[in-house]
């Protein structure tokens, strides 16, 4: 059905549904700290989801026929696709790369919620960073503008 599952060990509970590949799945795999899973696609695509299925993947493009399978490295930064295209990619994921485009891109900050769904920080390291960021622009955070 084009959606790759995570459930529970313990079978309680509803599992997560990650939904987005255009073809039928071959592959899914969890990051090291289980944070993350990757998934592989007839689609030509890969996906690098969070295993809690918040937020948006990210897809990663460039073979030229159906992904077979993928695997992350032990430290989780990078995953090493095969293809049917005869050929295996090595991709890194590079938040701090994805940090230093952005910053010179724009002067905009990532929200809390946005850094949760996209770069994968936690709660507390989100608004840490968020926070930082705007004051790196001299500007004051929205959360301290507005606490009481």
């Amino acid at each position: 059905d084009k959606t790759a599952r995570v459930w529970r060990a313990d079978g309680q509970g509803e599992p997560v549904v990650l939904r987005g590949h255009a073809g039928q799945m071959s592959s899914a795999a969890f990051s090291p700290d289980g944070q993350r899973v990757v998934t592989t696609s007839e689609d030509k695509t890969v996906r690098v989801w969070r295993a809690d299925g918040q937020g948006e993947p990210v897809v990663l493009r460039g073979h030229a026929e159906e992904v077979l399978s993928a695997v992350f490295n032990p430290d989780g930064r990078r995953v090493v696709t095969a293809s049917v295209d005869g050929t295996a990619r090595l991709w890194t994921l590079s938040i701090d790369k994805v940090r230093q485009l952005l910053r010179k891109a724009n002067k905009d900050c990532l929200s809390v919620d946005d850094r949760m769904t996209y770069i994968g920080e936690t709660e507390s390291e989100a608004r840490e960073h968020y926070e930082a960021c705007e004051r790196s622009y001299g500007r004051v955070p929205l959360s301290a503008a507005t606490d009481p």
